[in-house]
């Protein structure tokens, strides 16, 4: 049966992909994203992927946008939210608050509008699958990622906390946390300030999505998901904190 799948940040990246598997999976999808091209390059030679624009972050453009697909494509069965955005600075005490209150903006409201706009249909429905991305960052702050973090940290409380509305529900919810991936989004933070990197590389995009979709692929996927040296990562930090701190405070030193 062909389902609707909604997908934000679509126009790159794990988003991307994601779109790009359904649509071949046979979904209706609709992706959002701010960028129109590269939304064209995501939806080409996939008629079944319709575009929109959207600003995850302000709630009437959400709320629009999804009045608009159900009317186009129908019920929503599917809400993958990828759209996420990050500023880095050496220090938390001189990092710009525009930006912070932009990443709260994007990451965590726009957390909070996408499933307030999506999720009463689908509990009313009984059925429905919600997956949010999170990121491990939210699970290890370290120098230089305060604010980004931070609103990490803030989509990982609400998913937590949602689980417990959705619980008997028939929803299906899934926080993804993924380490650092090769991107166009670590591409920026490059950009911006590499050293709070600490030299690591990323995983690659694709894996994060395989471990998403067998998640999904079990009868009760775990509330969170934590792909490649995520899991190792948030293992040592439940059980061994002190150790963990002292390894981050080591490797990575912010350099303005």
């Amino acid at each position: 049966m062909t389902q609707t799948a909604l997908v934000t940040g679509a126009a790159s990246g794990m988003g991307r992909i994601v779109a790009q598997r359904l649509a071949a999976a046979g979904h209706r999808v609709a992706a959002l994203d701010i960028d129109p091209e590269g939304l064209r390059v995501t939806a080409d030679r996939s008629p079944n992927t319709h575009t929109y624009l959207c600003d995850v972050s302000d709630p009437e453009q959400v709320r629009a946008v999804v009045d608009k697909v159900r009317g186009e494509l129908g019920t929503i069965d599917r809400l993958v939210h990828a759209a996420g955005m990050a500023h880095v600075h050496a220090s938390a005490l001189n990092h710009d608050v525009a930006q912070i209150k932009k990443m709260i903006d994007v990451n965590y409201i726009g957390t909070v509008n996408l499933c307030q706009a999506v999720i009463p249909a689908m509990k009313q429905a009984g059925t429905g699958t919600v997956v949010l991305f999170a990121s491990v960052a939210g699970w290890l702050p370290s120098p230089g990622m305060a604010g980004y973090s931070a609103s990490k940290f803030a989509v990982i409380g609400f998913i937590e906390s949602l689980s417990y509305e959705l619980r008997d529900s028939g929803v299906r919810l899934l926080g993804l946390c993924p380490p650092v991936v090769e991107t166009a989004f670590l591409d920026k933070v490059r950009a911006e300030n590499e050293s709070v990197l600490g030299g690591a590389s990323g995983m690659s995009p694709e894996s994060v999505v395989d471990a998403l979709e067998r998640a999904l692929a079990k009868p009760a996927n775990p509330l969170f998901v934590f792909p490649g040296q995520a899991y190792p990562t948030y293992l040592v930090r439940r059980f061994a904190p002190g150790f963990l701190r002292r390894v981050v405070a080591r490797m990575v030193k912010p350099t303005e």
